[in-house]
């Protein structure tokens, strides 16, 4: 078993993009997937990962229908596309162990599995150095070793050496040869170069403008049944004389240069050659010729007879492009490219049949193990306590203004110079440290969540995250959870400064009224308004996890973070804005910002509680009956959107 595509077909609009491909790569093979830039080569390994969902066609690993098993399939199946992304502030062996974590092991066995790969590759000593120092082949070093955690059947390589120099790719080259070599590595490689690949794969699939050209093993592809030849000489005119005169047919006459390149592309691909060389003069001639099944060695003592010096005669590779013209004249002589045909000659594959229940992968509770995910992704950076503790500063700087004031109006009343002051209680006071920092709280709140989904997306982590034996919903949900965490913390936090400044500078008494000779009047009873004050406490936590889930939805709807948080940030203001509107209508209960205290206005339970502590016996709270019922409803809207969104959108 190992991975099957049958009958892939993608379109963009009117463009068709894949046109029935099918493809086998089976155990045991490190399988080359060529074709130039544009053929399609990327676009058929990101659906075979499910980094692309709009295709028609059926994708199978290890016998499992990634679409009817998709969290079997990933667990079996892993991928680099392109360059690898991964979060720059922290270590190689972080990155890693986060990815291993995702797929279903434990903290200590994920450091373990972690440290392993990096010595896999050779990042042993660079482990614990942040990945943003890395150089690109390192990066590509540790892309290949995130592709290998959990040893999955078969690992998917697009272009693995792109943009590196000469010696990024001879350390890739050798790196891929010794995990197929020793780890007995099952790969899909594709690249547009045949001379980095061949050398290494047994089998070889050229893709042509999204059609299958040719699928086969890489010694009948590479091998010319015509014979040909490259010959170099230093008399040119002797050379084609005694070529036209054994009847030798020229295919090329080419320049030293252009010999050269040929040779260094016979040297990779690994044809054995009968080279012979002269070290001194360059030739003057290069001709590549076809022996039609004539004995080399014959020809060559032929030659030699006649008294040619000759520099070369060595076999002459099969390149990327005549595979290309070959086939493509074949195809056209016989009338047969059909769509996702090979053109070779080959028996149908054999549909595999999937295993049997106890060998199932994929890993349990997907949801829980996103959520440790985000929150360590969260925590790691560094700024979240810093964003956190804004709204505390504000709400306690509040408070303490709140205080200077009863201090200054209590001087103003004992002069005479204000007849009466109602006093401030804890009460109050805390509610109005909670109004002062609710509104920045929901800002921070929906900056961190705008950033969930469109800020990996943007730097590749995302596509890590959604190669992991996790569907997109379940990734959704996951880091929901987390950010309903990361929100309750920010939310405690803040209730905690607000209720510890009032405690300091204020008491939980009797509302009052000072008057000028010193003696307080009662207003409200302090055991009045005990029962609302938990409620006061609470009702803020619901619109704020709101809020959180408003933010996801903008991150899975937006492709970078700046614009999620804009989005994110937009649908506050415009919701607040709005109310002015819904408020005629009566549908002003329904936005989520009237149930938080705002600039603009605060309609929230929060006011109605601090008229209540003021003594007000008139106050009145308008938005009662949608209180719990329309943040849950926003709450539960913009989770099923951004699943919805994250569903249908291809990552890159």
């Amino acid at each position: 078993m190992g991975l099957e595509l049958i009958g892939i077909l993608r379109r963009f609009g009117a463009t068709t993009v894949l046109d029935g491909v099918s493809l086998v790569v089976d155990r045991g093979d490190c399988h080359a997937f060529l074709g130039h830039n544009g053929a399609g080569k990327t676009t058929t390994m990101r659906i075979a990962l499910g980094l692309d969902p709009h295709f028609e066609g059926q994708v199978l690993v290890d016998g499992f229908d990634a679409r009817k098993h998709p969290r079997e399939a990933r667990a079996r199946l892993s991928g680099l596309i392109e360059v690898p992304g991964f979060h720059g502030w922290l270590d190689g062996e972080t990155n890693l162990a986060w990815l291993a974590r995702l797929q279903g092991m434990g903290a200590r066995e994920s450091r373990v599995e972690a440290r392993r790969l990096l010595g896999l590759v050779g990042l042993d000593q660079a482990g614990g150095k942040p990945v943003r120092a890395f150089s690109q082949g390192m990066r590509q070093r540790l892309g290949i070793a995130q592709t290998l955690i959990g040893k999955p059947s078969v690992v998917l390589l697009d272009e693995p050496t792109n943009g590196l120099d000469p010696e990024g790719i001879a350390e890739v080259r050798e790196l891929l040869a010794r995990l197929t070599r020793e780890e007995g590595l099952t790969v899909l490689v594709s690249s547009h170069q045949l001379a980095q690949l061949a050398g290494l794969c047994n089998k070889i699939s050229v893709l042509q403008r999204g059609r299958l050209l040719v699928s086969g093993r890489a010694q009948d592809l590479l091998t010319d049944r015509a014979g040909r030849y490259l010959i170099s000489g230093r008399d040119a005119g002797a050379l084609e004389r005694e070529s036209a005169r054994l009847h030798l047919r020229p295919r090329i006459h080419a320049e030293d240069g252009i010999a050269r390149e040929r040779d260094a592309a016979r040297d990779a691909v690994g044809v054995p050659s009968a080279s012979v060389q002269s070290e001194s003069t360059p030739p003057s001639t290069t001709l590549v010729v076809e022996l039609d099944h004539r004995d080399p060695a014959l020809v060559l003592r032929t030659l030699v007879g006649a008294g040619l010096e000759l520099s070369r005669f060595a076999p002459y590779p099969v390149t990327l492009e005549e595979i290309y013209l070959r086939q493509a004249a074949q195809a056209r002589s016989l009338g047969a490219v059909r769509a996702g045909a090979p053109v070779t000659a080959q028996a149908p594959p054999p549909r595999a049949t999937p295993p049997p229940p106890q060998e199932r992968r994929a890993p349990r509770a997907p949801v829980l193990v996103t959520a440790g995910y985000e929150l360590s992704r969260a925590w790691s950076k560094g700024s979240l306590l810093l964003a956190v503790a804004l709204p505390a500063v504000l709400s306690a700087a509040d408070i303490y203004r709140s205080h200077d004031r009863v201090m200054e109006n209590a001087a103003l009343v004992a002069r005479g110079d204000l007849a009466t002051a109602t006093d401030v209680t804890a009460f109050q006071a805390l509610t109005e440290g909670l109004q002062a920092g609710l509104p920045l709280c929901a800002a921070v709140v929906i900056a961190i969540s705008s950033q969930t989904l469109a800020s990996e997306l943007a730097h590749g982590t995302l596509r890590n995250l959604l190669l992991r034996p996790v569907l997109r919903w379940q990734a959704v949900l996951g880091k929901a959870m987390a950010l309903v965490l990361l929100t309750l913390f920010a939310y405690a936090v803040l209730a905690l400064a607000a209720l510890l400044c009032a405690r300091l500078w204020f008491e939980f008494g009797d509302v009052t009224e000072l008057l000028p000779d010193g003696q307080r009047f009662a207003l409200v009873p302090a055991q009045e308004l005990w029962p609302d004050f938990w409620r006061a406490l609470y009702a803020p936590i619901l619109p704020l996890v709101a809020w959180s889930a408003v933010g996801v939805c903008a991150s899975a709807v937006a492709r970078s973070g700046a614009l999620a948080m804009a989005l994110g940030l937009g649908a506050f203001v415009f919701t607040d804005l709005a109310r002015a509107l819904a408020r005629d209508s009566g549908a002003e209960g329904w936005l989520l910002s009237a149930h938080l205290p705002s600039p603009l206005g605060d309609t929230s339970f929060l006011s109605y509680y601090s008229d209540l502590s003021q003594g007000i016996s008139n106050a009145e709270f308008l938005h009662a009956p949608t209180q719990w019922t329309a943040p849950l409803v926003w709450f539960t809207l913009a989770l099923c959107f951004a699943m919805f969104s994250l569903g249908r959108k291809s990552i890159p």
